[in-house]
């Protein structure tokens, strides 16, 4: 009777649970629009509720239109992916109608759109106007086409005006307090009046209809110097290797772009010209891919590639590189931005594997229509990292689409001795209005050895990513770009735990940055925690990643010597896998599940040591 009974709560559950995965999501309900003021700015900020059942997988988008909602014109998404039920629009202004609705996706699709909402903004009284020119400190000629950005104390939505080609510019500004910065080719760039850093500049106030003159003279920066980096590309034995050579010119030690590139000759050497200040990654892949591609100095990824800074002649920067397995497997995709244009990115593979597996990372390049394959793989389980260049922000694979730079929410993918794996496609998105705020500091493990390659990133109070960093071979990162307000930054990197999130708030006044520290322990994949501290309980931890296709990792710990099982059931019931049976002394534990041979849906999974039984939900999307 027991049993009977047990069993029938199971397929209750199960048939919720197939219910929730099985229906295209419903709207979404009452949707509020208020407007919101920070100093002479303002923001809509929109709540709605979640209709139907709560699930994790599922995320909202949201659509907007200028006008009224009877007004000609199309609504348009511009924001996908949001996990809560609200959302800061900044992006508005003021005496500006707007409408929205919004909508939920899973993994069945888009739901039909919410109830629409007006808002209609309070106006501002008349803009200031604000005009002058741009010279050379040294001959006072007129810069033309030089850059004059108007930098909100209190507020987001950087104004930035060009110079003509007389030297003159002029900007509309709503009232308000600014902090001027001056930018031109061939000069220094400055803050207004004559400072280098925005801390020493002067705030200048604007109010309605003011009309106030501000000349800028820039330093002229003296000319570069042009330098040659040199080296080869040889395998193992000393043979020459038909490669491309590309440098990534590196900035604020985390953005990128592709910078240089040139092709070895008939002996293997290459010569490349490059400017005086350059910071560079350096990368070779061979024409033939018989070969894993390289970073220079042995390094397998971009994020602990050494950084090689220009100020003479460099040479010597030379590839050994490595023989790849004869597999006839990999893995494409894609990577596009929110209007499905072609992004140019790194595009890095890492696998996950006990200590004594073979751990590999491989590192390609989408081209201009944001293409992108990987061939000759280890077979294994991989997590995928997009990294473009500067304009847009970096995220691991997930295949809901949503974005994260915790390496243990991306999507696992598994690859085979033959086959690709094709359709793992990225969304990336822009990096967000611009600041002049930035955080630094630096990532060490548990006993304060730096920690090179780590993803430190600051989320804004929509719990979206706003910035990052890269920390280098020192552990020393800075995430650069940052407009006044509150943050939350942590940190993350394959094989830690992730650094605790930390707070902070930054103004243009005294908090213009902020210096955090994280450390990180050292994780073992799917091993065995060798000092596991204390343990007083059983504990069953909820899997991840989650969905999955098809390897997730389970955590557990034993607080005594115990005899374990954790077995698979589907949602009738019965017992599909049995992932572990044997005894166990205290300590905490993580086993990798495959379920490649099931099929898509939910299942239960269920550890059973002594007298204690847990039971936790997982699903499959393949």
């Amino acid at each position: 009777m027991k049993m009977l009974t047990r069993t029938a709560l199971v397929f209750i559950f199960s048939i919720i649970a197939i219910g929730e995965i099985s229906a295209q999501p419903l709207p979404p309900i009452n949707l509020t629009a208020v407007q919101g003021n920070w100093g002479n700015y303002v923001f809509v900020k929109l709540n709605w509720e979640t209709a139907g059942p709560i699930m994790k997988h599922k995320h909202f988008n949201i659509y907007r239109k200028d006008g009224s909602i009877s007004d000609t014109g199309n609504f348009k998404k511009i924001y996908s992916h949001i996990l809560m039920n609200f959302w800061i629009d900044r992006y508005v202004t003021r005496g500006v109608s707007y409408s929205y609705y919004v909508t939920a996706v899973n993994g069945n699709g888009e739901s039909n759109p919410s109830d629409t909402v007006k808002i209609a903004l309070d106006s501002n009284s008349a803009a200031a106007y604000a005009y002058g020119s741009l010279k050379n400190s040294v001959t006072g000629e007129m810069i033309p086409h030089g850059s004059v950005s108007f930098i909100p104390v209190f507020g987001w939505d950087l104004t930035k005006v060009w110079t003509d080609s007389t030297g003159n510019y002029a900007a509309h500004l709503f009232s308000g307090t600014y902090i001027i910065l001056a930018n031109a080719v061939g000069f220094f760039p400055e803050f207004y009046n004559d400072a280098r850093y925005i801390f020493n500049a002067t705030k200048i106030t604007l109010h309605s209809n003011d009309s106030i003159n501000f000349d800028i003279n820039l330093e002229p920066r003296q000319q570069l110097s042009k330098f040659i980096l040199s080296g080869s590309v040889k395998d193992s034995l000393g043979n020459p290797v038909k490669s491309m050579v590309e440098l990534y010119n590196i900035t604020s030690n985390s953005f990128h772009r592709r910078f240089y590139h040139t092709v070895t000759d008939s002996l293997g050497n290459y010569t490349v010209k490059v400017r005086e200040g350059d910071t560079l990654v350096v990368f070779a892949h061979s024409f033939n891919k018989d070969f894993f591609p390289q970073f220079y100095n042995l390094k397998e990824s971009f994020l602990t590639a050494d950084r090689i800074g220009i100020s003479a002649d460099t040479g010597n920067i030379n590839f050994v590189l490595v023989h790849k397995p004869v597999y006839n497997n990999g893995i494409s995709g894609t990577v596009m931005n929110s209007d499905s244009m072609g992004v140019q990115s790194l595009i890095l593979a890492i696998k996950l594997g006990i200590k004594e597996d073979i751990h590999r990372r491989y590192t390609t390049y989408s081209d201009s229509l944001g293409n992108y394959s990987f061939s000759n793989f280890y077979p294994g389980t991989y997590i995928l990292l997009s990294i473009p260049h500067d304009d847009y922000l970096p995220t691991y694979f997930r295949y809901d689409g949503t974005r994260t730079l915790r390496w243990k929410d991306a999507d696992s993918i598994v690859v085979s001795s033959s086959g690709m794996v094709s359709g793992i496609n990225f969304v990336v998105t822009d990096i967000p209005d611009s600041g002049e705020d930035f955080i630094d500091g630096r990532v060490t493990d548990d006993s304060g050895n730096p920690v090179a390659g780590a993803l430190v990133f600051a989320k804004d109070n929509n719990q979206q990513i706003y910035s990052f960093g890269i920390t280098d071979q020192k552990g020393s990162y800075i995430i650069r770009g940052l407009i006044p307000g509150s943050y939350s930054v942590s940190s993350s990197s394959y094989g830690y735990d992730d650094g605790d999130m930390t707070s902070v708030s930054l103004d243009y006044t005294t908090n213009y940055s902020s210096s955090l520290s994280f450390s990180m322990t050292p994780e073992s994949i799917t091993q065995v925690n060798q000092n596991p501290g204390v343990i007083s309980s059983f504990e069953l931890s909820q899997n991840y990643p989650n969905p999955f296709n098809p390897s997730t990792v389970i955590n557990f710990k034993v607080p005594f010597k115990s005899m374990v099982t954790i077995k698979v059931f589907n949602i009738l019931g019965s017992e599909v896998a049995t992932i572990l049976n044997e005894e166990k002394p205290a300590g905490s534990y993580n086993v990798t599940f495959n379920a490649g041979s099931l099929a898509s849906g939910v299942y239960f999974y269920q550890l059973k040591a002594g007298n204690f039984v847990a039971t936790k939900k997982l699903m499959i999307i393949k």
